[in-house]
């Protein structure tokens, strides 16, 4: 599974102990869900695991099960960094939000006074694209295109320039350009499909309302004050001993996978652990704060997570509703919001609780197959059943 198909592991799972800390012993239901990890891992040939649950913003579990290179035997802990794929998407949002909040835009203007090269939709020029039809995947982006051009995918991190690569796919006359597979047959606004490119977009805009790139204002305004230590854009930055290796089980075989890179990096290309992602989901249960620090506005935190009207995201099932970057659902009564992740050697999803203000994360260094996203779902459904007692 890519990232271009990691949708469909978000609406399936909404349609239904290293690091802990030194303990006398373990507590019943910590060697409890231990033993269902990794017995979980073996039979779904997945070799490791970072999870963590947060509760109105406070970390009360994170764990590591299973190995985060085979070879060399090297256990996943906490500390872990995984590739997290799409999820990457809720850190290029939280920065958009940022920067709305900090009066650099507003969600309905259009993006291309802030641009310095044109994007419009070839079929209706005349309607432009806006931030919110970003967020919301309705710009009338497309990623077949993208699909379809092997060389985007690249083995560490990705050469090819953020802006070379949106110019190239967006403009006309452009190297990967083709209106009908770089553009959606509906005007901007009108219909779902969720776009990688227009995410990445969204990533390169931050840079031209802000102050700096996105990797640099993500790097100063979360990561730097949220204290992360294994959390980047780049592989490079972070040392090999402290990253999962990729891989995949394939025709009976655990196999090994090169790291991968592509150029819309904002979309998908974080490296991250349980424990420094779990702070970010410490903002998301404690209206926008941690640690006396003010991260987002509770009134823009809800807003960024508060369903969008009219917008269908999966036909026939109107309970599923986007957000900004999010999806929404009410399972059983409760609210959830929820982004996953799929790429080769990679599987990741985090989980909000709204109504308990509680969050959870599960990564995974395996590409994500049925048997291992059935796995992944049980695992997100303990996590958000034990997040109120833990």
């Amino acid at each position: 599974m890519n990232r271009r198909q990691a949708l469909q592991v978000g609406i399936s799972l909404l349609a239904a102990p290293a690091g802990w800390g030194r303990r006398p012993r373990a507590q019943p239901w910590e060697q409890e869900f231990a033993a269902f990890a990794r017995a979980g891992l073996a039979q779904t040939h997945t070799p490791g695991l970072g999870v963590a649950i947060v509760r109105a913003g406070q970390t009360v579990f994170t764990a590591g099960y299973g190995q985060a290179d085979v070879a060399a035997a090297r256990p996943v802990t906490p500390d872990t960094a995984f590739h997290i794929a799409s999820v990457s998407k809720v850190v290029t949002g939280t920065a958009l939000l940022q920067l709305l909040e900090q009066q650099k835009y507003h969600l309905d203007e259009p993006i291309g006074r802030y641009l310095d090269f044109p994007v419009r939709h070839p079929r209706f020029p005349d309607v432009p694209l806006t931030f919110r039809h970003l967020l919301t995947h309705t710009a009338g982006i497309s990623d077949v295109r993208y699909g379809q051009t092997p060389a985007f995918r690249v083995v560490g991190d990705p050469t090819l320039p953020l802006r070379d690569f949106l110019v190239g796919y967006l403009t006309p006359g452009g190297a990967w350009y083709a209106a009908a597979d770089c553009f959606t047959a509906a005007p901007p606004g009108q219909q779902w499909q969720y776009s990688n490119v227009a995410i990445a977009l969204l990533g390169y805009l931050a840079g031209r309302v802000g102050p700096t790139s996105l990797e640099t204002l993500t790097q100063q305004q979360l990561f730097r004050p949220l204290g992360t230590r294994h959390t980047a854009w780049k592989l490079a930055d972070i040392p090999p001993k402290h990253l999962a290796k990729p891989y995949q089980w394939a025709q009976g075989q655990l196999r090994e996978l090169p790291p991968t890179g592509y150029p819309d990096w904002p979309a998908g290309a974080l490296r991250s652990s349980a424990r420094d992602f779990a702070r970010l989901l410490e903002v998301f249960t404690n209206e926008g704060a941690r640690r006396h620090h003010q991260y987002l506005q509770p009134e823009t935190l809800h807003a960024f997570l508060a369903p969008q009207p009219a917008i269908a995201v999966a036909p026939g099932n109107p309970t599923i509703q986007q957000a900004l970057i999010w999806l929404r659902r009410e399972v059983n009564g409760t609210p959830l919001a929820s982004h996953s992740g799929g790429d080769p050697g990679a599987d990741s999803v985090v989980c909000l609780d709204l109504a308990h203000h509680t969050g959870v994360l599960v990564f995974a260094n395996a590409t994500g197959h049925p048997a291992f996203r059935a796995f992944q779902k049980e695992i997100v459904l303990r996590l958000l059943d034990r997040a109120p007692t833990a």
